[in-house]
């Protein structure tokens, strides 16, 4: 399910959370279902169990997880996002102007990106079949 690399340059601890996140977002891991411990992820990967205690903090900071101490760490159920969900609706508008600010400062073209995008869709789509 988390997969990370110990010889890249990004945090072990940004790392654990894009992998987190991902894993949720693509229902591999579903609301209520438990996280490995601490310790035992710390185990898995190989790392400090802080590293992932202040990932599983992050995200739970975030809304996506429920840390209970002495109880382990679950999954919290997703809401459903509406066109009416202003907050939210704002924060992946704000998210995708980024990326369509990184792309045009690497060179790529509007079309290019949106094709990108279009294919990242549809890879997403095949993966959650």
């Amino acid at each position: 399910m988390i997969a990370i690399d110990l010889d890249s340059p990004v945090p072990l601890e940004d790392q654990l959370c894009k992998a987190i996140r991902a894993a949720i977002a693509r229902q591999d891991v579903a609301a209520g279902d438990s996280l490995p411990s601490v310790r035992q992820l710390a185990a898995d990967l190989g790392i400090h169990w802080n590293t992932v205690a202040r990932a599983y903090r992050r995200l739970a900071d975030e809304g996506l997880l429920i840390v209970r101490r002495g109880r382990g760490v679950s999954v919290k159920p997703m809401p459903e996002i509406t066109d009416s969900d202003s907050a939210a609706s704002a924060r992946i508008a704000e998210t995708v102007r980024e990326a369509i600010a990184d792309a045009r400062l690497s060179g790529m073209s509007l079309q290019a990106f949106q094709k990108l995008v279009l294919g990242e869709i549809d890879a997403w789509e095949g993966d959650a079949l």
